[in-house]
């Protein structure tokens, strides 16, 4: 671990710090839901918080990019129209966000801010600060530890947190984590060597749960990006895509969208461009105007998918593979064309579904 300012916190005094990260804007936490089922949502209180939980499905990206994000109302305007940019500046925290979650976020940080910056993202995610917490116990289905998304980090976070049992660690890793810290005057105090040696002992033994640790994603990129993978084998692996989509709505890195124009209720001439959540495996998708679709065939949108997650020439762009081995794909696809399993099959050139 390289040295950073750490903080511990007795676990008796969290409710008291998250009262006072509550006035200080709006905090998503993980909570209970219907069914015991974990979600990410706005807490009306400290108490709800859930703190010993198996990664949500569905990830909190969506406090950075809404699943239908309002961008630009549209007026009549006598014969022409009026245009009126949308933003949300709200201030958000969002506490107890899973490591592997923070790496989306970061992802979609540097491919929205690629180039041409999207005003809408930049200054929804200016004021949103990340406390993430690291796990003592990876996962079931994880394996982000190949995509160096966890279950500790070094950067990524504002700040991260690690439960030591009677205490939690707090390590600053931005201006954003060190303003909160500051502002809990009298709750936490310098962590102890004795802390940090735990903490470092405990980022040791989550390793350790993965096993032997091997990523084989780097075979699958040079398979992907030198045209090395069979047509044949695409087809095979697109006839168990059911093209639900549910691989891309609950993947912490897809940022795949539609714009829609929603005539706003009770209000003549009037409308709002949206931005919406959409999925590169329906067939639609790349449908243009003309009627002509670029990927007509399954197996096309299939390729597609992977060659934006996996090749050289996207982790050249985004600086990253567009994974963070959180396995949620796994848990969702009623057709087994998750992460793992479709980089296994590059890697051999052989499907066995």
């Amino acid at each position: 671990m390289q040295a950073k300012v750490a903080r511990t916190i007795a676990k008796g005094r969290v409710r008291e710090w998250l009262s006072q990260l509550m006035e200080q804007g709006e905090v998503i936490a993980p909570t209970a839901g219907h069914m015991g089922d974990v979600i990410f949502a706005p807490i009306p209180s400290p108490e709800k918080v859930v703190w010993h939980f198996e990664n949500a499905l569905h990830p909190p990206k969506q406090f950075v990019l809404p699943q239908t994000e309002p961008m630009v109302a549209i007026r009549r305007n006598g014969n022409g129209y009026d245009l009126e940019p949308i933003y949300d500046e709200r201030k958000r925290i969002i506490f107890g966000i899973r490591n592997c979650d923070a790496k989306g976020i970061a992802f979609l940080d540097r491919m929205h801010t690629f180039e041409l910056a999207d005003a809408n993202y930049v200054r929804r995610r200016e004021n949103v600060t990340l406390i993430s917490l690291a796990c003592n116990v990876p996962c079931v289905q994880c394996f982000c530890i190949c995509m160096d998304a966890g279950p500790f980090l070094q950067d990524d976070y504002d700040l991260q947190l690690t439960d030591l049992g009677e205490r939690l660690l707090a390590e600053v890793g931005s201006a954003k984590g060190q303003a909160l810290l500051d502002a809990a005057q009298g709750l936490f105090r310098p962590a102890s060597g004795g802390e940090i040696k735990q903490r470092l002992k405990l980022e040791e033994t989550a390793k350790n749960e993965f096993g032997d640790v091997t990523s084989h994603f780097a075979s699958a990129m040079r398979r992907i990006s030198t045209a090395r993978v069979d047509e044949a084998l695409w087809g095979q692996m697109s006839d168990w895509c059911l093209e639900c989509g549910g691989c891309n709505l609950i993947c912490p890195t897809c940022y795949c969208f539609s714009v829609k124009d929603r005539k706003r209720d009770g209000a003549d001439g009037m409308w709002v461009r949206c931005r919406t959540w959409d999925s590169c495996q329906y067939a639609a998708f790349t449908l243009e105007a003309s009627g002509h679709n670029p990927r007509p065939e399954r197996k096309d949108r299939m390729k597609r998918r992977f060659f934006h997650k996996v090749s050289a020439q996207y982790y050249k762009r985004d600086g990253a593979v567009g994974c963070v081995g959180c396995g949620r794909c796994i848990k969702v696809c009623l057709g087994t064309t998750d992460m793992p399993a479709v980089v296994a099959a590059i890697r051999k050139g052989e499907w066995h579904g």
